[in-house]
């Protein structure tokens, strides 16, 4: 996966996510939103052939890298629960 960091600010983020589609923009997402720490998570489909821009802003001077790896980890968390789900069955 390529990503861009576009814009860096203390409690906000825009990153272009190179090549990705919008399923893994709206799963990252909502996942982001799950999170009390965040303020406001949205993605940018501009057109079906260019790249996302996802935009996080947080609250009380959160790092908002680290609010998108959590996010990134939790996602991954249950994909793994599901294959081993799977092969248990």
């Amino acid at each position: 996966m390529e990503i861009k960091i576009l814009e860096l600010n203390p409690d906000s983020v825009k990153i272009l996510f190179v090549g990705e589609s919008h399923t893994y923009m709206n799963a990252l997402t909502h996942e982001i939103l799950t999170d009390t720490r965040v303020d406001m998570a949205s993605y940018n489909p501009k057109f079906d052939f260019t790249d996302p821009e996802l935009f996080v802003s947080t609250k009380d001077g959160v790092e908002p890298i680290s609010v998108i790896i959590d996010a990134a980890r939790r996602i991954s968390a249950d994909c793994a629960e599901l294959l081993e789900a799977i092969a248990q069955s």
